[in-house]
């Protein structure tokens, strides 16, 4: 995906949507409404793209300090459609040798740097249909150990295009059931509202304690700025994970 102008409206809508309804890997082996008590779950995996592999090293560093055991499979560029990456084949394989208590999966919706399918190009109605049954597989494969899968919503983007891809693929993820989870159903990490301003739109930037702007994204419109965007994805990451299982 790239980035270009904000998209308040989108982002606005898609916060409302949230509101009312309750992303060559670098592999590391060796929220939804209501909330659970599983003192038991300490092993967590982080599943995604680049996004993933951003936030990594914060994400990881907060849940160890909250007393989780961390392991990272992230690839950039990757997507659950590809053809010469298979995802579905891979969390097969951690999940067997990781066996997690909880998994954090992310991913934006890359499709087609590592192989597309015949007769489906990207955003059309064959994709997201495509999409939505490898989330479910997805989910089915993670949960399979009776972890706790949670799906990432968002981050908002800032070219209106990608947003409206991701809000699509969002509304997919709140759909996801995780039949062999203790809740039967999937949970959520909200990165929609750490990523908006008051007004919904697609944020940038904070203002820091100097009153200088600091950046909460890159330049691409995309990616997470170093280190407070990346800071502040893994703080909701951390807070959606402990909120579930203290």
């Amino acid at each position: 995906m790239d980035r270009g102008v904000s998209a308040p409206q989108s982002s606005r809508r898609r916060r409302l949507t949230l509101a009312g309804l309750a992303a060559v890997v670098a592999l590391a082996l060796g929220v939804g409404a209501a909330v659970i008590v599983l003192t038991a779950h300490r092993k967590v995996l982080l599943v995604g793209d680049s996004i993933t592999g951003q936030s990594a090293g914060a994400a990881t560093a907060d849940l160890q300090h909250e007393g989780y055991q961390v392991q990272v499979a992230a690839g950039p560029g990757t997507g659950l459609l590809d053809t010469t990456f298979d995802w579905l084949g891979m969390m097969r394989q951690l999940v067997a040798r990781y066996q997690p208590d909880i998994v954090v999966v992310e991913f934006v919706g890359n499709y087609g740097l590592f192989g597309t399918r015949p007769g489906i190009a990207d955003g059309t109605p064959q994709f997201y249909a495509a999409w939505a049954a490898a989330a479910q597989q997805a989910t089915d494969i993670l949960s399979s150990g009776h972890a706790q899968v949670y799906w990432v919503l968002g981050p908002p983007m800032a070219r209106p295009a990608n947003e409206a891809k991701l809000r699509a693929l969002d509304v997919i993820y709140l759909g996801l059931r995780a039949p062999g989870s203790p809740a039967r159903r999937a949970f959520f990490v909200d990165e929609v509202r750490p990523f908006s301003d008051a007004q919904g739109a697609y944020l940038a930037s904070v203002v820091g304690p100097d009153d200088k702007p600091v950046p909460l994204r890159t330049p691409d419109g995309v990616h997470l700025a170093v280190p407070a965007g990346t800071q502040r994805f893994a703080d909701a990451l951390t807070a959606a994970i402990t909120a579930n299982n203290r």
